[in-house]
């Protein structure tokens, strides 16, 4: 019995290390929406309307009363005179939230850049929950936030520092409210989560007014100079969390190739001037059985055209240095797009998502159609049927399956491209609406003479989205690497590696991402140097008489 008791002690072991790729993650505030704000000269009277880029992701709330949804700051806690207590709470809705179910949250707090300056005297006791939904959804004028189902777990932020203009602060941590969110049954990678700040009277009356401002996903400065979030995007509030998990994502964008000369032209059509912007040979387009430019300000899937048409588009994407290890576990994967042109939902569009059969898919050229390349078995059906705005972000369908048939090929190795195809399809056969789905390519250019190219508007850009678990990843001859007990573990300077004999053997160690960062020969009760690795989690192999052995180590 005493033989078996380091075994079993060492399983247990083996086990919890499992979980251990630390990840952080940084969610602001986005756009969501677009609205007309009037300009008042000194007088009050109207000069001008402009529009401006709004969110309704933040809101507010004074006592039992919304406040306008599109306002340059956001108050938590109470203003007024001492009498007055006019309790303040803010609503913050943060997007595509990639944590995987399951993840324990290290570290979690709110990140907000203050709107005025406040001294330390003026306290706020302000108390984060967070809103007890699976995939909260977005807040509206019509329902007051403290009507909202909210978190059994709360976390008590008390404001005593001093804050300055425009300057940024962390709210206490809230990992316990995040813990609470990802463990719901309903939740799933890529969901939005909503946190409510609200403002609290228990100090009792003060000389003081104790709200705390920050800005808005607005923050409007100067709405002549379009100030809103897009214009001041490290103001707007963020979601920072660190947490570990078998899982880790990876977000891949379309990326600069080249640059190319294009001509400007006049309102006559005359040229004017030419000049030189960056382009991807790496987002390409079809129709029918014709190459379209490459160096082009949008990408199309679907068809258009007259019913009697049925122009079939198809775009192709490759994404380049994907470091996931052959063998790891796909989890989720999706293209986020940016789209170029409001659609309504009537417009809906059949698009067959696949991948390239290709160890390494090089990139596009316009001498090689899209639909001449080998394509992957996995295919997925994307039915876009749903309102898009002008320049809003929507993702496609999961298309796990086909990024999991890449990274299983023989041939693939960590760095390595690979390549999706949207593919339109006329099956819904004809219809009074054009089809396609616009959006975004790399060179997006609005305005050439601006340069504005994948470079200046790297938010527009395709991406990829990966959530992916190591799993079982390491692997020799088709077959699974037996387990390795190292100590100490965690570790930070050294550590000891027990071997099965006393034979030479070979030592790789892997960071989470697959690149080799450690490669020597080791003789048994060698210990190995690890002070140069940042702290995070590794896999340790070791290859001895032709049988491999790894585990996960931590370096602290």
């Amino acid at each position: 019995m005493k033989k078996l008791l380091p075994l079993i002690l060492f399983t247990v072991i083996t086990s919890f290390m499992a979980v251990g790729q630390n990840v952080k993650i940084e969610v602001p505030i986005v756009k969501t929406g677009v609205a007309d704000i009037e300009i008042e000269d000194d007088e009050g009277i109207v000069i001008d309307t402009v529009t401006i880029s709004v969110s309704f992701d933040d809101a507010e709330q004074e006592n039992d009363e919304m406040d306008t949804m599109i306002d340059d700051d956001l108050d938590a806690g109470w203003e007024g005179d001492p009498e007055d207590l006019n309790v303040l709470t803010t609503g913050l809705r943060f997007q595509n939230v990639n944590i995987p179910k399951g993840a324990v949250i290290d570290s979690a707090f709110i990140v907000v850049t203050s709107h005025e300056a406040k001294s330390a005297e003026d306290v706020a006791i302000i108390y984060l929950s967070g809103l007890a939904y699976d995939n909260a959804a977005m807040f509206t004028e019509d329902k007051l936030l403290t009507s909202y189902d909210q978190t059994t777990t709360s976390v008590k932020w008390t404001i005593a520092e001093e804050w300055g203009l425009w300057t940024n602060h962390k709210s206490a941590d809230i990992k316990s409210i995040i813990q609470e969110l990802v463990n719901r049954e309903g939740w799933s990678f890529g969901n939005s989560l909503g946190i409510l700040l609200k403002g609290s009277d228990e100090q009792g009356a003060s000389e003081f007014e104790n709200a705390r401002e920050f800005e808005s996903f607005e923050n409007i400065s100067d709405p002549e100079d379009g100030g809103d979030g897009l214009n001041h995007p490290e103001r707007v509030p963020k979601l920072v969390v660190y947490y570990t998990a078998e899982s880790a994502t990876l977000i891949v964008p379309i990326i600069k190739t080249g640059t190319a000369e294009i001509e400007v032209e006049d309102e006559e059509g005359n040229v004017v001037d030419t000049i030189t912007i960056n382009v991807s040979y790496d987002d390409a387009e079809q129709e029918n059985d014709e190459m379209d430019s490459m160096i082009d300000d949008d990408l199309d899937a679907g068809w258009e055209g007259d019913p009697e048409d049925f122009n079939v588009l198809t775009t192709g994407l490759r994404f380049q240095n994907i470091t996931i290890p052959k063998g790891a576990i796909i989890e989720a994967a999706y293209v986020e797009l940016v789209s170029h042109e409001a659609k309504s939902a009537e417009d809906v569009a059949l698009i067959d998502i696949t991948g390239e059969a290709a160890d390494n898919a090089a990139m596009f050229s316009e001498d090689a159609l899209l639909t001449a390349r080998t394509k992957t078995t996995a295919k997925v059906r994307w039915t876009v049927s749903e309102e898009w705005g002008l320049w809003t972000s929507h993702k496609t369908i999961d298309i796990k399956s086909i990024v999991q048939e890449i990274v299983n090929r023989d041939g693939w190795a960590s760095g390595n491209a690979l390549a999706l195809f949207l593919m339109g399809t006329d099956e819904q056969g004809a219809t009074e609406f054009e089809s396609a789905r616009e959006f975004e390519s790399f060179e997006n250019i609005s305005d050439p003479e601006d340069g504005g190219d994948g470079l200046n508007h790297s938010e527009r850009v395709p991406k990829l989205v990966i959530n992916y678990n190591l799993g079982t990843a390491i692997k020799t001859n088709g077959k699974v690497a037996q387990s390795l007990e190292i100590f100490p573990n965690p570790a930070s300077n050294s550590i000891s590696i027990k071997l099965p004999s006393n034979e030479s053997a070979h030592l790789s160690i892997y960071n989470v991402c697959g690149s080799q960062v450690l490669n020597q020969t080791m003789e048994a009760h060698d210990k190995i140097d690890i002070s140069a690795l940042i702290n995070g989690l590794y896999i340790v192999t070791v290859q001895q008489n032709n049988t491999i052995y790894s585990q996960k180590i931590r370096v602290e």
